[in-house]
């Protein structure tokens, strides 16, 4: 095993001699990668012990010792009523774990990258660690899942990520050392899985946001971190929202640092996404989840969701979104210049529901056809007609008319989507109309429906370019795709 203070000078030593330092002025120099901008999909995979109970939500370890919680019954009626966390960790054991089944299917749907969790706010790393013994290539049998996974990926030409989550793990389990003082946090038993399990000075377990990480714990946040990128060298890392607490700033200076650095010396463009405020603007790229900005963004943002509208872990209740809702969402990201992270949620012993199948399966079809205006596409002129998303986070939803339209560019075509499940027959985009202003004087010189030929008529006045679909159009209750190629 190694110590925190040993890799934690190990961090130090690559920041010295590298060409990021752990201040902003250095880490503004920071660059988006060109293949991010191209690949625009990509899928947030979160898969750990959490999926074992297959309850209520991935929350399940920390709802697991708060009373009165669907999680809390569950684990005394399964489990036993002094059962605790570090049982179910020894029972995951996913034999049907398959990394080429999953990197094929994800390939199907059109994905260009993918971003398993690494380690959840449960603690329980799911790649090899020199640094906690709770991970899974040691407690299954001689098994890395995700360096099986980041190899196939390799194999099948997708970009490989990860996620951590470990800043979270501070507080996570805090409901135990409250409700259950038989339970192995209050007693003080295997520090190293359950964390602090702090409680804020409410002493109320949901008062998390007022809990004050402590510096060791900062420590051990930045060289966990630190050690997940060398050990899986993924090509971008996503945080949660706990570390825009301050006592993890200078942290988290040091761990881009670190990690930029670790992409130059491999060669790689790599970046980092971030929410709520925790990285300075320029220095990484900027995530809202389950949610919206307002408008075009002048530089590249991301938004992640999930197949799942409860949770992103796999769950027995789980409702799923159906490919109509999840394509809108992602056009409507694209027209403002995002991407966009489709979670999955994997079971428990490693295989994919047949409902998260059939969706990604919709959406590959749907690419397959519509692609060209989706991947490395930048925002039209206008991104939008009809009505528009409000910013902010967990804002997702829209009922979109037959007269709202997204639009997307490529140099000589500009696309236009339909955003209703039932399209009008004729249609009149304001947009595109015969003007110097709020219009074009490009030249059209074909007008087509992407992955229907022939199925279309248009003209062009100073009012309005107009466009009329043919019946057998009408009721595909999936985006359609206009593409306007000009001169």
């Amino acid at each position: 095993m190694v110590t925190v203070a040993e890799y934690l000078k190990k961090v130090d030593e690559v920041i010295k001699k590298g060409p990021f330092q752990d201040n902003w002025e250095s880490l503004s120099a920071f660059q988006i990668p060109s293949w991010y901008r191209k690949g625009r999909f990509g899928l947030f995979i979160h898969w750990g012990v959490y999926a074992l109970p297959a309850t209520e939500s991935e929350w399940y370890p920390r709802q697991m010792y708060l009373k009165g919680t669907k999680s809390w019954f569950h684990r005394i009626k399964t489990y036993g009523k002094n059962a605790d966390y570090r049982q179910i960790v020894e029972q995951f054991n996913p034999t049907a774990f398959d990394a080429d089944e999953w990197v094929e299917l994800f390939e199907k749907s059109g994905a260009k990258y993918i971003m398993p969790v690494a380690e959840h706010h449960d603690g329980v790393k799911m790649y090899k660690s020199e640094l906690n013994r709770w991970n899974m290539a040691d407690l299954t049998p001689h098994r890395d899942f995700l360096a099986e996974l980041h190899e196939a990926c390799d194999r099948h030409g997708l970009g490989f990520f990860c996620s951590n989550h470990r800043a979270e793990h501070f507080f996570f389990l805090n409901g135990a050392r409250k409700n259950c003082p038989d339970s192995e946090v209050a007693k003080g038993l295997y520090p190293d899985l359950y964390g602090p399990a702090a409680l804020p000075a409410s002493g109320k377990p949901s008062d998390f946001e007022n809990c004050e990480p402590s510096e060791d714990w900062c420590r051990d946040w930045l060289a966990s971190a630190c050690e997940m990128v060398d050990r899986l060298r993924p090509r971008a890392v996503y945080f949660d929202w706990w570390i825009n607490k301050p006592q993890f700033k200078p942290y988290l200076k040091k761990f881009l640092a670190y990690y930029y650095n670790r992409g130059v010396e491999w060669n790689e463009e790599v970046v980092v996404f971030y929410k709520v405020g925790s990285v300075m603007k320029g220095c990484a790229i900027f995530d809202v989840e389950r949610g919206q900005i307002e408008d075009v963004s002048p530089v590249l943002w991301q938004t992640d969701t999930s197949i799942a509208k409860n949770s992103w872990g796999y769950t027995e209740g789980n409702r799923f979104k159906t490919p109509y809702k999840i394509l809108t969402n992602l056009i409507d990201v694209v027209s403002k210049n995002g991407c966009y992270m489709l979670n999955v949620g994997p079971k428990s012993d490693g295989t994919i529901c047949e409902e998260e199948k059939d969706v990604l399966l919709s959406i590959g079809k749907w690419l397959a056809d519509n692609g060209e205006a989706i991947y490395d596409a930048l925002p039209y002129n206008v991104w939008y007609e009809g009505k528009k998303k409000k910013a902010g986070s967990f804002n997702e939803n829209i009922k979109y008319s037959k007269k709202d339209y997204r639009f997307t560019y490529k140099t000589g075509a500009i696309y236009i989507f339909l955003m209703s499940e039932t399209p009008h027959k004729i249609n009149a985009v304001k947009a595109l109309r015969a003007a110097s202003e709020g219009g074009i004087r490009y030249t059209i010189q074909n007008v087509e429906v992407l992955g229907h030929p022939g199925k279309i008529s248009w003209t062009q006045d100073e009012k309005a370019f107009r466009f009329t679909l043919d019946d057998s159009l009408l009721n595909t209750h999936l985006p359609l795709c206009i593409k306007v190629s000009v001169d």
